[in-house]
């Protein structure tokens, strides 16, 4: 069954789930297309088990990261660039591992961008983590109104989703000399520059937040 996703995993990276169909997936794998229905039932139950197969583990080490950036910090909140980091490199570590792990990044960046059933897999996924990253900037920007922290989030994911892609967009536009295969070279510049924006967003809003409730009192 591995043998499977695999294949399917990698068809889906390339083409995207309308361009995949059972039988094309079977026929990489070198298995009947009846036996991928037995297991599966159809595209939509194979893409669940694609995009649900290494979600678990790439949490794990997510929420340990950013378990160890808080402890650094202890009474204190959390390093925003720090949290950024644990949020972030662990995919494109593993990235850098392997291509199967490329293949399930790709797929993180296509369902990210889409609508209906596929983004209903992103938030079953993934909100755990993401919540846990709100609640850390909540407390780095005490008193910052929700509406700053949901869009500063949604600036944040959307900049790592899509690097997640490996596009090829920057390739073209630096002839070269920036990669969007580099994933560590992403990784290393992704939460200084999400960070430097969360702040211009997120702490004047904190600041004015709490310039009102000095008032009030």
């Amino acid at each position: 069954m591995s043998l499977i996703l695999d294949c399917a995993e990698a068809q889906f990276a390339e083409k995207g789930y309308n361009g995949v169909t059972l039988n094309e997936v079977a026929q990489e794998a070198k298995v009947d297309a009846s036996l991928m229905r037995y297991y599966f039932g159809d595209k939509q139950q194979l893409f669940r088990a694609v995009f649900t197969r290494r979600g678990p583990a790439l949490n794990r080490l997510r929420l340990q990261a950013m378990y160890d950036c808080r402890a650094a910090a202890g009474d204190e909140p959390p390093d925003l660039e720090g949290i950024i980091t644990a949020f972030t490199r662990p995919a494109f570590e593993l990235m850098a591992q392997d291509q199967g792990w490329r293949n399930y990044c790709a797929i993180i960046a296509y369902v990210n961008s889409s609508r209906g059933y596929l983004h209903q897999l992103m938030s079953e996924t993934f909100n755990a983590v993401s919540h846990e990253l709100l609640a850390d900037m909540r407390r780095i920007f005490p008193g910052t109104p929700e509406e700053e922290i949901f869009w500063a989030y949604h600036f944040l994911t959307g900049a790592f989703t899509f690097s997640l892609g490996q596009t090829g967009r920057v390739d073209t536009l630096s002839d070269g000399l920036c990669r969007s295969d580099d994933v560590m070279s992403i990784a290393d510049r992704l939460p200084t520059t999400i960070a430097a924006g969360v702040t211009a967003l997120c702490a004047p809003a904190s600041g004015r937040q709490q310039g009102k409730q000095s008032a009030a009192e």
